[in-house]
């Protein structure tokens, strides 16, 4: 088995709670992330970075797993 890890690292930035669901966010960016549809891409850490002119700011780390082995058809991204 071949492995392949990365991180990869992600400023988030949020103007309205309201009108925010972290949630699905964070599931949209770890999709996102996928280069093969066998990826494997976990939310490692959200960093709370602090309130900048009316903005909360977040770092989010995401760890990916790649089977060099068994990638999967790519994913294409719309």
């Amino acid at each position: 088995m071949n492995i392949n890890k990365q991180q990869v690292f992600i400023q988030l930035e949020v103007s309205n709670w309201d009108e925010t669901d972290l949630g699905s966010t964070l599931y949209e960016m770890c999709q996102y992330n996928k280069e093969y549809e066998n990826d494997i891409v976990e939310v490692h850490q959200v960093v709370d970075i602090g309130k900048i002119k009316n903005e909360w700011r977040y770092l989010i780390i995401l760890n990916i797993s790649q089977d060099l082995d068994n990638l999967g058809a790519p994913v294409e991204h719309y």
